[in-house]
């Protein structure tokens, strides 16, 4: 790593102070990834690694960045309460488990990832189809649309029920449009970043 750090500096612009960041951090990544799989530690590992890296990163801008001006102390604050905050998400997720409003939909899927896939496949093809649509649709219709197994359909109509894109009429389900309109995904994300800040901290409170 030291070696690489010295590369960077004499083959490119870069100072030591920048070259030493993007060896730790790219460094201490890999290092977690191998641990992570050659130990298979628990998913909350990852994010507790990245934020302890991202904690050194804050101390070690704000311990060589020369001239240590305001923005250097500002820079390195907002990193280390960003890595404290990791840290903390990943402990208490590992403690007290993840948010218990939890769709059931994202939960208990297969680490490797083809699940999360499968998954939201089904749920895009679902939720086209129910926009595409003239009127309601039942589970067995979309199962029989889309060639799944209504217990593949259900789940995903539920999840989609629960973020408010599809809404139930009798033993149906139909499209609901975008509550505010082409400006939908900025409002959705504005109200999920706040709840995503102070998951760790409603864990604690639970």
């Amino acid at each position: 790593m030291l070696g690489l750090a010295a590369v960077l500096v004499a083959f490119t612009e870069m100072d030591a102070s920048t070259a030493a960041l993007l060896v730790l951090l790219g460094g201490g990544v890999a290092v977690t990834n191998w641990l992570i799989d050659a130990y298979d530690l628990p998913d909350e590992t990852s994010r507790g690694a990245y934020g302890a890296l991202v904690l050194a990163a804050a101390a070690l801008v704000a311990a060589i960045t020369v001239p240590r001006t305001p923005a250097v102390f500002a820079f390195a604050g907002l990193l280390a309460a960003f890595g404290a905050w990791c840290v903390l998400d990943a402990y208490t997720a590992f403690r007290y488990g993840e948010n218990a409003d939890t769709h059931a939909f994202l939960r208990g899927v297969d680490d490797d990832g083809t699940e999360v896939m499968l998954r939201m496949h089904v749920l895009h093809a679902v939720n086209q189809e129910l926009t595409d649509a003239t009127g309601p649709r039942t589970p067995a219709e979309l199962a029989d649309v889309l060639d799944l197994t209504e217990t593949r359909i259900e789940p995903a109509l539920s999840y989609l029920a629960s973020r408010g894109h599809a809404e139930r009429v009798e033993n149906g389900y139909r499209a609901t449009p975008p509550r505010w309109g082409r400006l939908h995904p900025l409002v959705a994300f504005a109200r999920w970043l706040p709840r995503r800040v102070l998951a760790p901290a409603r864990r604690l409170r639970d």
